[in-house]
């Protein structure tokens, strides 16, 4: 078995190994394997290994997480909604189980249909306003139009629930740190870029935004009155292109940094997917496609800088902030609800994992030091590997690697473990049969010592002295089912089983957990076989539900020996079943019979298989159901808003610099050191605000003083004043004075006449 080719067969572990040899039925088992049987090296195989005492396999039950009840409470919400998607299609149908390349393929379709919608987009006011009508106009612009919009919020929407799967099932830990942060800033990402597209379009939603977006310039930065100094210079002197322009970059930015995080979030795992299988993608198109034909996104009225909007339609994904656009607690809300996600992988460092007294039973818990998150990490044993590079090639996270050997064994290669990048998923364990691959100081062995252990349990015996070896008593295993199952299946539907608080239908069973269905190797399933179990069955997840990606894959693979290693010849009419069941169903596997073959036998090599007919029985309704899901999307994402329910009067004093009159006067001629501008409506101040000097007069003036203030009125007319006042001389420039008719939901901007400013007599009003 020195350096084995993963691609070539396996010898078999029965001494006839040839391929017309009859397979020997239950109960009757092979014999045990020879160390000759494999390949004339005298290898430790599962099959000649002595069973460890009992004590150690205490170690074994150490490796299958425990997680905490908050994770397990946040699962068993989403089973309760997947058993509800299986029931009108099935587990292997379930788009719940695809969401992470769901949403890969949303970000897709929302690039393509924004590149299209590229080439028609104009710059302006009304330019990019007019630009949006005509695609409305024209049936493939508009379904273009509507298949961008609803392939972002669902692609913000999947991302959500795809998070959320990674949060009860506790994928922040260890390595996976990396995943978990990237996912976190491109949720962010994605948000901003779905905003910056709404306020392209430049309607009345657009104008809503605008004003959000300068709220937070004032309230975080220096920069709300040039900003609004420049809107409300644009439009006349033909500058507004200039901003379309910038939201357009940040768009289509954000956008390709968005494709770049997605790219560092699967950066570290091994034979990534992208896309889901062809059906989903083929149905997601379609149900698209069907969407933006039959729902258009239609068009509000244009923007208007000097007019409130009114009645509106908003999207609560993106625009959650327009009902409370002054509420600053809702900002900072989300800011510690970000930072403290991002966070997650370190607030957290101890892993609680299973650990028993007396390995029968999996309760107590045991915390690993903070420098191993993700539990006891991938070991492996050197003098025992053989070079095969079965276990570097099975790990779904890229943690063991093949490496040169150098300490003169026969084999050309060993494996080298890379700690930091192990999940503790145990797949490589199940890989190994030359027991050569572990997870923390535990032996392999012990594996056997857990099943010995769970054996005396259910059919108790002599005990062994505590120091000696446990052989796997026939007497005890006789008749019991052996029943390898995850982590997931033992959190939920394996746990009353586990313990003790019902009983298996069909007789005695022997239950052991591991971290993942793909940790079992096919020769220790031979090997209960062999010890009298009356059958093996290995419980995992669905396909494309196992919590460490490859796992159920493999460990179906293996099984039906289309993967090495995989069971043997000898045991493959053997009654080694597989059950795929979603973690709440366990209970299936003691009432699911073996399928029966044309010879009215049970055949258990069918009872192993994933299930990957395709069926437009199932698959329909599934993709009905995603249309379902995208018009209630469509419909609780245009939710009625009236921004101005009373629709006062504004008044908005701007000025994109307001020291532009006084530039040849110097501070030493005007005599005041200090300069205070007063706003005042009816005769009352309104708002007021000091100016050194140097700010406002002179040569050195600042360049930009621009100033912005806005005032909320009643509707009618009003006396209207700005003046700027010299607090130690008195003199005042008036620069404003007017009586004004402001409706209701107007703007009015009144034109700041700086070169008109004549300075009044100190302590005597002017224009009163």
């Amino acid at each position: 078995m020195s350096d084995l080719d993963p691609h070539a067969p396996l010898p078999d572990a029965s001494p006839d190994a040839d391929p017309t040899a009859t397979a020997v039925e239950a109960p009757a088992q092979p014999p045990l394997a020879r160390a000759s049987d494999l390949g004339g090296h005298n290898h430790i195989t599962w099959f000649n290994v002595a069973t460890p005492p009992a004590a150690a396999a205490k170690e074994v039950a150490a490796w299958s997480p425990r997680r905490g009840r908050w994770s397990i409470a946040l699962e068993r919400v989403a089973l309760a909604a997947e058993r509800l998607v299986n029931r009108l299609t099935s587990p292997q149908f379930n788009p719940l189980y695809h969401t992470g390349t769901i949403a890969f393929l949303l970000l897709l379709i929302v690039g393509l249909t924004g590149l299209y919608l590229f080439f028609f987009f104009q710059y302006g006011y009304d330019a990019s306003y007019a630009a949006v009508a005509r695609m409305e106009s024209q049936i493939i612009a508009r379904t273009i139009r509507a298949i961008h919009r609803y392939a972002s919020g669902a692609t913000v929407i999947v991302t959500l629930l795809h998070a959320y799967r990674m949060l009860f099932l506790e994928k922040f830990r260890g390595p996976r740190w990396l995943a978990w942060l990237t996912g976190v800033v491109l949720t962010g990402i994605l948000w901003l870029a779905g905003v910056t597209g709404y306020w392209l379009i430049w309607d009345e939603r657009a104008v809503l935004i605008n004003d959000a977006f300068r709220r937070a310039l004032d309230a975080l930065t220096p920069w709300n009155a040039p900003f609004m100094a420049f809107l409300a210079g644009a439009g006349q002197s033909g500058r507004s292109w200039l901003l379309f322009l910038l939201i357009l970059v940040v768009h289509v930015v954000l956008f390709l940094v968005a494709i770049g995080f997605f790219y560092l979030h699967i950066v570290r795992l091994r034979r990534p997917k992208w896309l889901p299988p062809m059906p989903w993608v083929v149905g997601l198109a379609v149900v698209l496609l069907l969407a933006g034909l039959l729902l258009p996104v239609g068009l509000l009225p244009q923007g208007d800088l000097l007019r409130l909007p009114g009645a509106i339609t908003f999207d609560p994904i993106f625009l959650f902030f327009l009902p409370l656009p002054g509420a600053r607690w809702l900002w900072l809300g989300l800011l510690v609800a970000t930072l403290l996600s991002a966070a997650l992988p370190w607030l957290s460092r101890g892993v609680r994992r299973a650990r028993s007294d007396d390995a029968d039973t999996a309760m107590d818990v045991l915390s690993y030091p903070p420098a191993h998150p993700a539990g006891p990490r991938v070991r492996i044993l050197a003098d025992r590997c053989t070079g095969c590079t079965l276990c570097a090639l099975d790990c779904p996270y890229g943690a063991l690697e093949m490496v040169a050997r150098d300490d003169g064994r026969p084999h050309k290669y060993v494996a080298r473990a890379l700690p930091d990048r192990c999940v503790a998923c145990g797949i490589c364990v199940g890989s190994c049969d030359v027991l050569a691959v572990t997870l923390g100081q535990t032996m392999p062995e012990n594996l056997l010592g857990l099943v010995a252990g769970r054996a005396a349990v259910v059919n108790p015996g002599p005990p062994p002295a505590p120091a000696t070896a446990v052989p796997l008593d026939p007497a005890q295993l006789r008749g019991a089912r052996v029943v390898f199952t995850c982590e997931r299946h033992a959190a939920h539907g394996a746990r009353p089983y586990l313990d003790g608080r019902r009983a298996p239908a069909g007789g005695p069973a022997v239950l052991i957990t591991l971290p993942c269905a793909g940790a079992a190797p096919p020769d220790l399933l031979s090997r209960a076989l062999e010890a009298g179990a009356a059958s093996v069955r290995v419980v995992g997840c669905p396909p494309d539900d196992c919590a460490n990606r490859e796992g159920v894959a493999w460990a179906e693979q293996r099984l039906t020996r289309q993967r090495l290693p995989r069971l043997r010849r000898a045991y493959s009419d053997a009654p080694v079943l597989a059950d795929w069941l979603p973690p709440d169903d366990f209970s299936q596997a003691f009432e699911r019979p073996a399928p029966t073959g044309d010879d009215g036998q049970p055949d258990f090599a069918a009872a192993r298989r994933l299930p990957r007919d395709f069926s437009w029985r199932r698959f329909a309704p599934a993709v009905a159901l995603l249309a379902v899901a995208l018009l209630a999307q469509i419909l609780l994402t245009d939710l009625p808003l009236r921004a101005y329910p009373d629709q006062p009067a504004v008044v908005q004093l701007v000025a994109g610099d307001l020291g532009a009159a006084f530039g040849s006067l110097t501070a030493a001629e005007a005599g005041d050191g200090v300069y205070r501008l007063e706003v005042r409506v009816d005769g009352e101040e309104r708002f007021g605000c000091s100016f050194a000097a140097a700010d406002l007069l002179g040569q050195e003036a600042a360049d930009d003083l621009a100033f912005f203030h806005e005032l909320t009125l009643p509707p009618g007319e009003h006396e209207l004043s700005l003046s700027l006042v010299g607090e130690t001389s008195g003199a005042v420039w008036l620069l404003f004075d007017e009586r004004v008719a402001v409706g209701a939901g107007e703007v009015f901007q009144p034109l700041l006449s700086f070169e008109a400013g004549v300075p009044c007599p100190p302590g005597r009003p002017c224009a009163q």
